[in-house]
């Protein structure tokens, strides 16, 4: 029996969340001592997903469970979650950062009908007619998106930061579709005033990881690695797809693999495959932090793999030291504002 291992993983009560929950329990040994904490915004959620993941681990006998209650539309929550997970923990092996989502309102159908005319494989690898909201704000005063996406994954992990010292591993999860974002804004950080905050966002994420890896690695200990999960059925635009649409888009995604995307691995667990791969196998002199994405692929016939993509350029770094000197400075001024209403 070893040290017991704790992993953190952020929205595991679905979807890629769930999954990495499941492909993690795949892929420590039953040997091995686990505490799986998850985050979810709602008791009922986490109570049914422990419920789950305790069936899906039968006769696992080192196995526990842990929940915190996460907004990350509020930055007192954010801090709370943090705030518990220092009380409760002396360490955290692994941080998936998996929650996240967009403000999207809908689907452009006859952007779509071309697209998918012109390109079937493009059409769903980097989708241009998914329409979303512009200017959203949260209740914190931020860009809603960007609060959900990158604001809240840089706050908690450096809150938390001393308990990931010394080897720990953070996983953020970035999109595909970051391919497509618009160029870095350095007046708009925030992605308030972007037609498509969410695509944005990922690649926001991705010039944070650039600007953070290294520097974490050397002044914590804290090894980041940044992935992203292919393209798979998740329920983040299901909102806007009915039966037979959604059965569209499932055939289409199968053609694109068989044409020879790799990117389409469709079940919610091969796109986890990157995330725990990362998390558990990943090795730092061979598979290094900093300038590199590592993405859950497969071939034509399913199998799956992890895919290395996404090298950094210069101009990545330089604009992912403007982000992080402006979320710092955005740390800073939350910290002072939770102090104020908790006095």
């Amino acid at each position: 029996m070893g040290t017991r291992k704790v992993a953190v993983i952020t929205g595991a009560n679905g979807g890629l969340g769930y999954s990495i929950a499941c492909r993690l329990l795949d892929t420590i040994p039953p040997s091995v001592p686990l505490t799986i904490v998850i985050t979810a915004r709602y008791l009922r959620k986490a109570v049914e997903t422990i419920k789950r993941l305790r069936a899906y681990a039968t006769g696992r006998d080192l196995l526990s469970f842990d929940y915190v209650l996460l907004d990350l539309g509020s930055v007192s929550s954010i801090d709370e979650v943090a705030s518990q997970l220092l009380s409760r923990y002396t360490h955290i092996d692994y941080f998936f950062c998996n929650a996240g989502g967009g403000d999207f309102t809908g689907i452009d159908w006859a952007a779509a009908f071309v697209e998918v005319l012109s390109s079937p494989k493009d059409s769903v690898t980097h989708p241009y007619f998914k329409r979303e909201r512009t200017g959203r704000i949260s209740r914190d005063s931020l860009g809603w998106v960007f609060q959900i996406n990158v604001f809240a994954n840089y706050f908690l992990v450096k809150r938390i930061s001393s308990l990931l010292s010394g080897g720990g591993r953070v996983i953020l999860i970035t999109s595909i579709e970051s391919e497509i974002a618009h160029k870095f804004d350095p007046e708009d950080i925030q992605l308030i005033h972007s037609d498509q905050p969410y695509v944005d966002s990922k690649k926001t994420l991705e010039l944070m990881h650039s600007a953070v890896a290294k520097r974490w690695a050397e002044e914590f200990g804290v090894l980041t690695y940044i992935t992203h999960p292919g393209i798979c059925k998740t329920s983040i635009f299901a909102a806007y797809l009915n039966w037979l649409s959604t059965f569209g888009m499932l055939c289409l995604f199968y053609i694109a693999r068989w044409i020879g995307s790799p990117w389409h691995v469709i079940a919610p667990y091969n796109g986890a495959l990157a995330p725990v791969w990362a998390a558990v196998e990943a090795v730092p002199e061979a598979d290094p932090v900093d300038g590199v994405v590592y993405a859950s692929a497969c071939d034509r016939w399913g199998r799956c793999y992890v895919k290395r993509t996404h090298n950094v350029t210069e101009e990545d770094r330089k604009n992912g030291a403007i982000l992080v000197q402006g979320l710092d400075q955005l740390v800073e001024a939350s910290m002072e504002r939770i102090k104020l209403e908790r006095t």
